[in-house]
């Protein structure tokens, strides 16, 4: 085996990209985020048909594509979907502003006075039983509080037994509390001398509400219900007193007093959506899956219950927990489900209030399909996010996958934009124009009930014709991202024309997140080449991987370059990518996946702190030459192999062509991408 620096390597991944460059490239290129162009100021050509890199998961056949659910991201405002609120309306059901269903209960709360500012324009004052038998010192106080910036204070000196002393609010106009039942008054006795609280409201025809309170030391929130003969339109003071045995000067913190309506309920809320399903499907397993994301917050104050439903049959249900999570359910046992018909999905909310403080509780539906699988679920726009110059074009590329992330296809793609406009579209392909003007936007494609998304950002500052970012000039740059693309449109047709074939590793690369080359195996010997076209390579695969790695759909990742594909996995620090011939079968995966186990095994920390330099991951290129070799790796290959090194020639006697490996390019300085 040679070792070779690296200076003297080229990769044959190159020579696929010299036989795509075209003599001028002057449109834009997205690569997952900035915008990267070639060609003069003057140059603004658009070529037939540039393509950029789609993200796969499994090369597995592909099928055709059903979605039984319409507009499952709740998108149309006034869609497919029915809202039903519960019998007294506590529980709702409707749709969100930011696009999904919400179903729960708020109860509305009015904050009748924060006490940040008690001798302002709605000032407190005291009052007493008599100046000779209590007395009240209110002022305000800026540190002890339970929410905003103070509370009032109130220093209270009971002289006779029994007495009272305490704070008046009287507006100089009534308040209307209607819709509200029950205040709530946050109260902190400071001091050890027994207290006890009065709080009386009064309206102006002199009908009241009033409770007493044992204070207890530290805040405690004390409840009054505001029943008649108040009349809650027309209220006209609320007095806060203090009463006990003579004795001395206690203190008294009264904070953030609120109006909330506490009538009890039990009910549910429920969106639904009513769907013709034409294809039966048996019931084998997993032959029909339902998939949605659902978000819900704490339950305060409720029992609650979330269910969904399809005609009689419970799907699912939870007592809800607290987070955002994605749920994918098998529910071929649903007999009912396996034939054709119409069908009702209903997502139900039921709360039951407990409890006397503010009862709160929501959920947000979103995503839902119901999917026969190896049909389209997901669509994936190849850049997610972009940055446009203003005045300038980006192509944009789709690809399908079905619930389980393998690639379905894309017969009927409806391209469109918020901002700019489209202006050729090939299929999977779309060329969006930006305006002239800087904003932000969306482009989508949809086919059928799925549909897909990618940011845009037109950027005024990123003025068209700026300078390549490299020597090489606009041709060769552009040229090599085009490459990176990986002619993601022919894509599936090759893996159905490889299927036949094994999977050969011609090339094998480790490389870092943040982008530095740590080996980099190869069979090939015309290894002759420059260090910025290597750079430049590493660059279409960081590219790459840092879009594809974007997407929910987790797994091996594959994209074309020429007619090789390269299967890119990945670890926490690290990315591996096998470059090669044939079909990929779920033994490269595993393959990829144990090597890099194995890198977190044997070098452990070594693999955060990486300075850059080879000789702080001593024997990685042994383990790269071995698994390129052998076209697999297995959990604990190195270990094995270091317990027979000792029983075989030396590393650089062994013949290159017992190992078909020419070569084992490690840089000598950290190589970063351009």
């Amino acid at each position: 085996m040679k070792e070779k620096a690296y200076p003297a390597a080229i990769l044959l991944l190159l020579a696929l990209a010299a036989a795509f460059l075209a003599p001028s490239v002057g449109i834009p290129t997205i690569v997952g985020g900035p915008l990267a162009w070639g060609g003069s100021s003057g140059d603004h050509s658009e070529p037939a048909a540039p393509v950029t890199p789609v993200a796969e998961s499994d090369p597995s056949v592909v099928r055709d594509a059903m979605n039984l659910i319409s507009d499952g991201t709740f998108d149309a405002m006034s869609g497919p979907w029915t809202y039903a609120n519960g019998t007294t309306g506590a529980v709702t059901a409707s749709r969100d502003p930011t696009a999904r269903a919400r179903l729960g209960h708020t109860t509305p709360v009015l904050e009748f006075d924060s006490m940040d500012d008690v001798s302002g324009p709605t000032p407190w004052t005291r009052v007493t039983s008599g100046q000779t038998h209590a007395y009240s010192n209110l002022s305000q106080e800026t540190v002890v509080a339970v929410e905003g910036n103070g509370s009032l204070r109130d220093d209270v000196t009971i002289l006779k037994d029994n007495e009272w002393a305490g704070a008046l609010r009287d507006d100089p106009l009534p308040w209307n509390w209607s819709g509200f039942n029950r205040m709530a008054i946050w109260m902190d006795k400071a001091t050890s001398n027994p207290l006890s609280a009065w709080v009386f409201v009064q309206d102006q025809a002199g009908g009241s509400a009033w409770g007493q309170y044992a204070l207890v030391t530290g805040w405690y929130r004390y409840a009054l219900d505001l029943d008649a003969p108040l009349n809650v339109s027309r209220v006209n003071f609320i007095t806060i007193v203090f009463t006990g045995l003579a004795g001395p000067t206690a203190t008294v913190y009264v904070d953030d007093i609120v109006l909330f309506n506490s009538t009890s309920f039990s009910e549910s809320a429920s969106v639904a959506q009513t769907f013709t399903k034409s294809t039966p499907t048996g019931g084998g397993p997993n032959s029909l899956r339902l998939v949605f994301d659902v978000e819900t917050t704490s339950s305060l104050n409720v029992v609650s219950f979330l269910e969904v439903t399809i005609g009689n049959t419970v799907e699912w249900s939870e007592t809800p927990v607290a987070g955002n999570r994605s749920l994918d359910l098998d529910i071929s046992g649903d007999v009912a489900l396996e034939g054709t018909g119409s069908f009702t999905l209903a997502v139900s909310l039921w709360l039951n209030r407990t409890g006397w403080e503010e009862a709160s509780m929501t959920a947000w539906i979103d995503n839902v399909t119901l999917i026969i699988p190896g049909t389209l679920a997901r669509i994936t726009l190849t850049p997610q996010t972009a940055l446009v110059p203003a005045g300038q074009t980006a192509v944009f590329s789709a690809g399908g996958q079905d619930a389980d992330g393998n690639p379905a296809p894309l017969d009927a793609l409806n391209w469109s934009s918020t901002i700019g406009q489209i202006v050729r579209v090939n299929g999977t392909l779309a060329t969006f124009r930006a305006p002239t003007q800087p904003g932000t936007g969306v482009v989508s494609a949809r086919e059928g009930n799925i549909s897909g998304s990618a940011n845009v950002t037109v950027d005024p500052s990123a003025l068209p014709g700026a300078p390549p970012p490299s020597s090489w000039g606009g041709t060769l740059w552009t040229g090599l991202l085009l490459i990176a693309g990986g002619l993601g449109g022919v894509g599936i047709a090759w893996l159905r024309r490889s299927a036949k074939r094994a999977f050969r590793i011609d090339d094998l690369f480790l490389i870092d997140h943040a982008g530095l080359l740590v080996v980099h195996a190869t069979r090939r010997r015309d290894v002759l080449g420059d260090e910025d076209i290597l750079a430049g390579m590493l660059t279409a695969i960081m590219s790459f991987a840092q879009d594809a790695f974007q997407s929910e759909i987790g797994g091996l990742k594959l994209f074309k370059i020429g007619n090789k594909t390269v299967a890119l996995e990945r670890n926490e620090h690290m990315y591996l990518a096998a470059i090669g011939l044939g079909s990929i079968r779920n033994r490269l995966s595993t393959s990829l996946r144990h090597f890099l186990a194995d890198l977190e095994e044997r070098y452990g920390d070594n693999l955060l702190r990486w300075s850059g330099m080879i000789a702080d991951l001593p024997g990685i290129d042994a383990m790269a030459e071995s698994f390129a070799r052998r076209g697999r790796y297995r959990r604990g290959d190195w270990k094995r192999a270091a317990a027979r090194e000792a029983e075989q020639p030396p590393f650089e006697d062994r013949g290159r062509r017992e190992s078909g490996i020419d070569f084992v390019i490690v840089p000598e300085e950290p190589l970063r991408r351009a």
